[in-house]
């Protein structure tokens, strides 16, 4: 269970004014379960520092966690060419394991005032 104030944040957040109420668990993950990707993401983050009075971590690695909302062309060709290259040598296609940002985080960060 979450707290009040962050169930509240989190809905203003993340569902839009159409979405049903859902109650936020802490093994919920701001990508996978939510979508959020670049621009969005940061968006939540400066409200959430904002409104709980939360320092990030420089220990926090955005990239490690978060997709981009846009590659650029250059990115688009090297995708491009890592897939037919590991086609062609018949190895396993990995995306990059993102470690993602998770409700409990979330609540630890409030707790200890620092996102990590």
């Amino acid at each position: 269970m979450i707290d009040n104030k962050l169930q509240k944040f989190l809905e203003k957040e993340l569902l839009s004014k159409k979405d049903k109420r859902i109650v936020f668990t802490p093994d919920m993950k701001l990508y996978k379960d939510f979508g959020l990707v670049g621009d969005d993401v940061d968006d939540f983050l400066i409200h959430f520092t904002k409104e709980f009075n939360i320092a990030v971590s420089n220990k926090f690695n955005f990239d490690e966690r978060f997709y981009p909302e846009a590659y650029s062309i250059t990115d688009v060709f090297k995708s491009i060419f890592n897939k037919v290259k590991n086609i062609l040598s018949q190895e396993a296609i990995k995306e990059p394991e993102l470690k993602d940002l998770s409700i409990a985080e979330l609540q630890e960060a409030i707790k200890t005032g620092i996102l990590k």
